[in-house]
């Protein structure tokens, strides 16, 4: 950068974060990506240095001054979970829901989540007709067709300049999988990236939905053997004459919960929906348009985030009409709507103390709604008893926004860093917890092995030593 004359103002280091979600084919700085191996001598990397021409050193200037001024608003800060995030372009993430410090559920994410390894039935949904469903996509090894049809998409979306949000490109693989075809899978992307952008434009408290929460029906109440947060929705319980869109309202906060706080990327990922029907007289049936609005919010969740529905304490009307609604369904709605004539059913699919008695469980009824009344393990089938005061609390509050997200599998990376889900801190947090806590929580990379690996990621990834030669404060990890 001999003879450029650099801006008299002080330049800002450009955070390591943001490095990499800029980093494609070379530094921030412009210049070629080199992979290290022994340290290479002073005429070595001068040679390197030379081999970069002016155009490109302006270039580079212009955007390390764009930078530290901050004018760049595209440049996504994802840390280290937006490496594969940058085959696609990107946009800012909004924020979905704000929820008050005392209506945390303390057992959101139990700690089970932390070690629990989902059966190949629970990644892959598999269905009679010899059709499937992705259940589980983030986190997780994908097949080779998979990768294949999630390169193509990354291709055609930059061929026709699409930028989606983060949240839509970890689902692409569901829209793929779900749609079929690479056109149909942008196109649903799109819709649903236009639907989370209009109706996400300011925040759903929680303050503003709190009488709504409270009136119970519509709740977490536990989690299945899966360990899939079970949503319990009861419309007799729904005032009259609430409004439609309020039913939509509630039913995306409780989605937005579960997104944020509840779910596992790699391990948990879809939600179970108990439909109680008990005591539902004529007069309390919803409207037709909440219904549609209901309707109309389901469809526009990413593919696969309801593992199954449980429709309970049918009337008797409604009860002599199944076998004609089954009749109608297709062998993957017949596959995922489950009409339970007897509650001892659901101890099949649940420990006793995750569902309320009237609901087959052992627990009093709830009173109760909001903190969502979410207890501790156990979570084995037909197990009774509690955890709860061995069990450990707010494990949510260690996952971050992007950590929650998840990522896209990439083949190029080392299984154990695809698979991680925490950062590093709140991983150490987790290791002083094991030390009361037994063997019960896995640890995706353990403590005396962590700092060989962080060595390799940053041997593999250095700009020969770009700080010292482009006087840019440009920040590598050590």
């Amino acid at each position: 950068f001999e003879g450029l004359n650099f801006p008299s103002m002080p330049l800002s280091c450009l955070p390591i974060s943001k490095w990499k979600a800029t980093w494609k084919d070379g530094c921030c700085c412009g210049l070629v990506q080199t992979k290290l191996g022994p340290k290479k001598s002073r005429s070595d990397r001068k040679a390197l240095l030379d081999e970069t021409n002016e155009a490109d050193a302006d270039a580079a200037l212009s955007n390390i001054q764009q930078a530290a001024r901050g004018n760049d608003a595209n440049i996504q800060d994802f840390g280290d979970f937006g490496d594969f995030l940058a085959h696609f372009e990107t946009l800012p993430e909004p924020t979905t829901i704000e929820v008050q410090e005392g209506n945390f559920a303390a057992f959101s994410l139990p700690e089970e989540c932390l070690s629990y390894v989902p059966k190949p039935s629970e990644v892959v949904l598999n269905f009679q007709n010899g059709e499937s469903e992705r259940m589980i996509s983030c986190n997780i090894e994908l097949s080779k067709n998979e990768l294949s049809m999630l390169q193509k998409c990354r291709e055609e979306a930059a061929r026709q300049g699409l930028a989606f949000l983060p949240s839509i490109t970890v689902a692409a693989v569901r829209y793929l999988n779900d749609v079929g075809d690479l056109q149909g899978a942008l196109q649903k992307m799109q819709e649903n990236q236009a639907w989370r952008l209009n109706y996400f434009q300011k925040p759903l408290h929680d303050f503003e939905m709190l009488d709504d929460l409270k009136k119970g029906f519509l709740y977490f109440c536990g989690r299945d053997a899966g360990l899939r947060p079970a949503l319990v929705m009861r419309p007799s319980r729904c005032p009259p004459g609430m409004a439609c869109d309020q039913f939509g309202r509630l039913f995306v906060f409780c989605m937005e919960y579960f997104l944020r706080y509840m779910m596992i990327p790699g391990k948990v990922e879809n939600i179970v929906v108990i439909v109680d029907l008990k005591d539902l007289s004529y007069s309390q049936l919803p409207p037709v348009a909440a219904v549609l609005e209901l309707k109309d919010v389901l469809v526009k969740q990413d593919a696969g985030r309801v593992f199954c529905f449980y429709v309970c304490n049918l009337p008797f009307i409604v009860r002599a009409g199944v076998s004609v609604v089954q009749a109608a369904m297709t062998e993957k709605q017949r596959q995922k709507m489950r009409f339970v004539s007897d509650l001892s059913e659901l101890q099949g699919d649940f420990a006793l103390n995750q569902l309320e008695s009237d609901l087959g469980g052992t627990r009093e009824l709830e009173t109760n709604f909001f903190p969502f009344p979410l207890p501790p393990g156990p979570f084995t089938a037909g197990t009774p008893g509690s955890n709860e005061e061995k069990a450990t609390p707010n494990l949510h509050r260690l996952l971050s926004p992007e950590a929650a997200r998840g990522r896209l599998w990439n083949p190029k990376k080392r299984p154990e860093e695809n698979r991680r889900v925490f950062s590093e801190e709140a991983r150490a947090e987790l290791q002083e917890m094991e030390l009361e806590l037994g063997n019960t929580l896995e640890l995706p990379t353990p403590k005396a092995s962590r700092a060989k690996l962080e060595n390799q990621s940053v041997n593999s990834q250095c700009m020969f030593f770009c700080n010292p030669f482009c006087r840019v404060g440009c920040h590598v990890a050590r």
